[in-house]
């Protein structure tokens, strides 16, 4: 006999668990398989309850248990789980029967509850029967464990001397045990099991049967004198282990598809929660506790079961320990997995309040106490103002993304929120009556409300913890000191594989290129900083349409052929965009390629925030892009749908997003540390039938993708402690320049905090600025700008550790916050002019690297005193444009040949073929004009073939790629008809045509706006105004477009159309221009629609002077109300006038649009001027 067989493993485990405390040991005959139930042991706990077991007695005498079998059967059949039955027990002729009795915390042993409790019984039976029915006849489980006689957990048992392991249990299970099986599909967990693994099912389903693993480590460490499995029987299945399991952490619901779901944790969730939960009874509340969960490893479910547990713990006096458990997201979308597990694990109605929208619903809910709260970061500081903060309460606030989640003033918001004058008065070293000044009083409790409080826990969650999170949340003290409180990294989970290594298939491409000049002699005259210079050319390669349409080409063929074939036909993708533009002119490529090449077999969907004009200078949106008008979470609701394969992103969707069909991702940005990981973890989660991952990156160096991911792959520590009273150093730094004085600090800082006298702050601050900033050489003013931001950054981070008060400290950074935004920003100047001098010749798009990149298991360290630190700014070299593009072209060096030639030749020959000039201004079809490029194109590349060698051999291979370029084509030379040759600007002469033009129609305005000649400066001025870079795009457009229309007596008919199309839809932007100027905020959201961002009406709405237009009865305004409304119209119809428009429509339609930016500029000037603009 083998001494190491499967049997002597079983008798191990079955005798341990039989000498424990609440167990006993049963036979397989002793339980009853048609009723699920050890009688004899279900009527042991029945007779412990004995008021219960009366009424039982008095309504079945003699029958009492057999009534009890058959009231669990009838529950049962119904559809009912024993979970419920074990949790809230079951009426029966008014006896209240329960099942499972958990052991009391705060009872005596002599109390009736805890007696009970004492009266479980958890029975061990080995080689259990578990069916009649004649395919299961003879089989048997290794193990069972019943509670109080009902089934409540099997086990498949497999000793590694006898050649098996956990492998075969499994097979057992999938194969040999039916799903529909009576008791398996009632007991609420299967576990396998070997010497050296655990791997565990709440649902059995055939072959499908997934097994998730429950293990302490990726290899289960040894222990002396045991298995390295002992933990399960030595640990996790003692009775009061198995108690509190059944009552806090097993949880059944039904999904969003309406499926019944039993979840059960993993062993790095039930070890978390259970740490949290110790370390909360030992310590009270006032502590941090950081867990550090690799993405994809449940880390919302846990955040789940912590926030229901901590709302139930109470203390000796059976007070609760926290009086509202608060969890915290900054995203609203992208979180509703977190608030619907929290719903769905709430035992008790009304527990869980989602208010992550509306801040008067959270001040309610705060007001009001509520157990849980789920809301995001941002909402405190808009809840302040309704809060009545006159209950002194203690909070848990459980924090999602824990690295980007809380900010520095949004910690403060939370404080301030959660906080009441008799929490500030407990702490010993704040006494605002210390303070002769008020303002150095107020100052103190703003510091204050920066630090750790006392009556509030913080439980940070996040899968990539940079040093602050660390430093903030991280173990404070003792061996583990810089650690995070529980880690679950993701070498386990990959090991494990509980999710998929997405480095394991990885795959990237160089974008190898050549750069020519068009004028060596002339070109040699400039120079150009080098770093600029390359910036300028790398960005514009990167924006270029024949590249962009090169690598959606690779992508789509890719997945249209690996891709799509995989999970069973069910994989989709993710297109990663380095901007919004990008996004929008990658889904309209995809789009065109998919219903040329591919007959529309797919379908995609686009992602970015708010709007955004395309290379063509369409306006884009999600909801006007996708199909179904969708937008934020309606995105991930359509991307569920079957058609829907590709997603394309830009700076959304990169993190929390859920989605295990997600199979491949197309990399096309530049992606760094923290970032890198959380967007290719997209991938990692596990489905049926998904065996792998894929990456495609055009973009990243694969060493530093691999260098990023091995940060967080075993375990990080951070070294050293975070030095406060550095801040001191900090502020110091700022003072030296001497820039301001005591006396402008003070004057700043008492008008912000007691909002008295804040409009005369800009005065003081422009005045600063203006002399003595203002002379500074640009570097200098960049390098004093980056010593404020600094000061400003480091002081929010560290305002949080800090345990000492000095209002000087806040007093400065108050300051430099609000002078920061004044300081001119040193704007990169780039020298754009450079792509005038060169041209693309030759291009190839090549893989660099294909395989694996390995991790190596090694910790991490982080040290506390690089928090914080400058980066040095070297110099910039000046090169002429020939040394430059060596540089760029250094590389590729003898790896292109004239065979990489692209198309820019070709387009050059065409664009002067006259015959092609006159076919597009002839206004031909678009198929005619498609037939006449394409025979060009054809003509062209055959007449150079030895040139164009390679690429002929593309053109040919791939008939579907050449129809694309030659319709990229027609598109551009179509766009090139359109435009005009260069024109001189001259703003003085422009006002000049202006004023002549319009100054009869404003003269009926006379004595209500100013004079014509001050509206049409002011005008002017807003344009010239530097605001912020995503509303300063706009004024170059609309001059130019101005100077066009009134200065430029060649413009044609159409390009004057196009003019007019482009005033109408930047007449929203200039409004949230102007708006900022005024007031320095954006325009407001309409409250109706939150998510969505302000829109034309939203801002004709934010104007008094347009708003009233509608209801106005003044014969004069109403004109202007009629333009108003035509202006609506015309940006509401995408094609705006009717292109047979006359001439004389046109300029009419000029003097409607222009007339309405120099209204409301005109209704303005008074605002601007209280502004300190003007």
């Amino acid at each position: 006999m083998n001494p190491l067989n499967e049997t002597l493993f079983e008798v191990h485990i079955a005798d341990y668990l039989a000498q424990s405390p609440l167990y006993n040991q049963r036979q397989s005959s002793q339980f009853d398989i048609d009723n699920l139930v050890d009688r004899e042991m279900l009527e042991h706990f029945l007779r412990a309850q004995t008021t219960a077991w009366q009424k039982l007695h008095t309504h079945f005498p003699g029958r009492e248990t057999e009534a009890v079998v058959g009231e669990i059967n009838k529950f049962l059949n119904r559809g009912d789980s024993l979970l419920t039955l074990f949790n809230k027990g079951i009426s029966i002729k008014g006896a209240r029967i329960r099942f499972m009795m958990p052991k009391p915390v705060l009872e005596s042993e002599e109390t009736d509850n805890y007696q009970l409790y004492l009266s479980n019984r958890f029975s061990v039976v080995r080689q259990m029967r578990y069916s009649t029915a004649k395919e299961d006849s003879g089989n048997e489980l290794d193990l069972c464990i019943l509670l109080n006689g009902l089934p409540l957990m099997t086990f498949e048992l497999k000793n590694e001397g006898t050649g098996q392991n956990y492998g075969n249990g499994i097979y057992q299970y999938r194969y040999n045990r039916s799903p529909v099986n009576r008791m398996l599909r009632n007991c609420l967990v299967h576990f396998v099991m070997d010497n050296s693994f655990v791997f565990m099912t709440t649902r059995l389903n055939g072959e499908k049967t997934r097994f998730l693993p429950f293990n302490q480590n990726s290899v289960n460490p040894l222990i002396e004198g045991d298995y390295p499995t002992a933990y399960m029987w030595q640990d996790i299945l003692q009775a009061d282990s198995l108690l509190d399991i059944v009552g806090q952490f097993i949880k059944r619901y039904n999904d969003e598809d309406g499926n019944t779901v039993v979840i059960f944790p993993r062993f790095h969730q039930l070890r978390a929660v259970r740490k949290l939960r110790q370390l909360v009874a030992e310590e009270g509340p006032g502590h941090n506790y950081l867990i550090q969960h690799s993405a994809g490893s449940g880390k919302t479910k846990s955040m789940a079961w912590l926030a229901h547990q901590l709302a139930n713990m109470t203390n000796a006096d059976r007070s609760p320990i926290f009086d509202s458990i608060i969890m915290v997201t900054d995203r609203i979308v992208l979180n509703r997995n977190m608030a619907d597990d929290v719903v769905n694990f709430q035992t008790v109605a009304g527990t869980v309040k989602d208010i992550r929208r509306g801040s008067k619903n959270l001040a309610v809910a705060l007001n009001e106490g509520h157990r849980i709260i789920i809301s995001t970061v941002q909402k405190f500081a808009f809840a302040l103002k309704d809060l009545k903060r006159d209950t002194q309460r203690k909070y848990a606030i459980i924090v999602d993304e824990a690295h980007t989640a809380i900010g520095n003033e949004s910690a403060k918001d939370l404080v301030n929120a959660l906080s009441t004058d008799e929490d500030l008065n407990n702490l010993s070293d704040f006494n605002p009556n210390e303070y002769e000044d008020q303002t150095d009083a107020l100052l103190a409790y703003m510091q204050v409300m920066r630090r750790m409080m006392s009556h509030i826990s913080y439980f940070a969650f996040t899968a990539t913890p940079k040093d602050k999170t660390y430093a903030l949340f991280g173990v404070q003290e003792g061996p583990d000191k810089g650690k995070a409180h529980d880690l679950y990294s993701m070498k386990q989970a990959i090991d494990e594989k509980f999710i998929l290594d997405v480095l394991a298939n990885y795959k990237s491409y160089l974008t190898m290129f050549e750069l020519i000049e068009k004028d060596p002699t002339e070109d040699q005259r400039k120079l150009f900083e080098e770093k600029k210079a390359l910036k300028v050319i790398y960005g514009e390669l990167n924006k270029n349409a024949y590249i962009m349409l090169r690598k959606a080409h690779m992508m789509l063929e890719h997945f249209m052929q690996h891709t799509i074939n995989k999970i069973g036909h069910k994989a989709k993708a993710m297109v990663v965009c380095d901007s919004r533009r990008a996004a929008a002119d990658y889904k309209r490529i995809f789009d065109r390629l998919i219903a040329d090449n591919y007959d529309g077999k797919i379908k995609t969907l686009v992602a970015f925030s708010g709007e955004v004009e395309d290379s063509h200078g369409r306006k884009c949106t999600e909801a006007n892009m996708n199909d179904g008008n969708v937008f934020d979470d309606g995105i991930r609701e359509k991307f569920k749908e079957d058609d829907y394969k590709i997603l394309i992103v830009a700076e959304k969707f990169q993190t929390g997003f859920d989605q295990p069909l997600l199979h491949t991702m197309y990399v096309d940005r530049v992606l760094g540390g923290i970032q890198c990981i959380q967007t290719l973890s997209r991938l990692n989660r596990c489905y049926p039938g998904k065996e792998d991952t894929m990456v495609i990156d055009f973009r990243n160096d694969h060493a530093k993708v691999q260098r990023a991911f091995q940060d967080y792959y075993t375990e990080t520590t951070l070294e050293g402690d975070v030095d406060t009273q550095r801040i001191y150093t900090l502020k110091h730094d700022v003072e030296q320049w001497n820039i301001f004085n005591e006396t402008e600090i003070d004057a700043v800082v008492k008008a912000l905090v007691t909002q008295n006298g804040v409009n005369g702050v800009p005065t003081i601050l422009k005045q600063i600025v203006e002399e003595r900033v203002s002379p500074l050489e640009e570097s200098e003013k960049d390098r004093y700008r980056k010593m404020v931001s600094r000061y400003v950054r480091q002081y929010g981070f560290m305002a949080q550790l800090m345990d000492f008060i000095d209002p000087d400290l806040e007093r400065f950074y108050i300051f430099c916050k609000i002078f920061y935004k004044f300081l001119p920003y040193t704007k990169e100047t780039l020298p754009m002019e450079i792509l005038d001098m060169i041209d693309l010749d030759k291009l190839r798009i090549q893989m660099s690297y294909e395989g694996q990149l390995a991790l190596e298991d090694e910790d991490q360290t982080l040290r506390s005193s690089r928090i914080g630190e400058p980066g040095q700014k070297k110099p910039d070299n000046e090169l002429p444009v020939s040394e430059i593009l060596n540089m760029a072209n250094s590389p590729f060096v003898g790896l292109l040949n004239e065979n990489d030639k692209i198309l820019r030749q070709i387009w050059d020959a065409i664009l002067s073929d006259p015959e092609v000039v006159d076919a597009f201004h002839a206004g031909n079809s678009y198929d005619i004009l498609i037939n006449i490029v394409r025979e060009k194109f054809d003509e062209k590349v055959a007449k150079e073939i030895e040139k164009y060698y390679n690429f002929a051999e593309v053109l040919e291979r791939d008939q579907a790629f050449s129809l694309t370029l030659v319709r990229k084509f027609v598109d551009a030379l179509a766009e090139r008809t359109a435009q005009t040759s260069n024109f001189t600007y001259d703003e003085e002469k422009l006002k000049e045509i202006l004023s002549t033009v319009l100054k009869e129609d404003f003269e009926v305005l006379r004595g209500k706006l100013r004079s014509f000649k001050e509206i049409v400066d002011t005008f002017f001025f807003t344009l010239n105004e530097v605001s912020i870079p995503q509303l300063d795009g706009v004024d170059g457009l609309i001059k130019t477009a101005l100077n066009n229309v009134y200065a430029n007596t060649t413009l044609g008919l159409l390009e004057k159309r196009t003019y007019f199309n482009s005033l109408v839809a930047k007449y929203e932007a200039y409004l949230k221009k102007l708006y900022y100027l005024i007031n320095e905020d954006d325009v407001p959201r309409n409250p109706n629609t939150p998510d969505k961002a302000p829109g034309l009406s939203e801002c004709i709405f934010a104007f008094p002077c347009l708003k009233s237009l509608r209801y106005s009865t003044d014969e004069i305004e109403q004109i202007f109300s009629n333009y108003l409304d035509l202006v609506r119209q015309w940006r509401n119809d995408e094609v705006h006038l009717s292109p047979n428009a006359t001439v004389e429509e046109i300029n009419a339609a000029l003097k409607v649009v222009v007339s309405m930016y120099l209204y409301v500029v005109g209704s303005n000037i008074t605002e601007l001027e209280m502004a300190g603009k003007l």
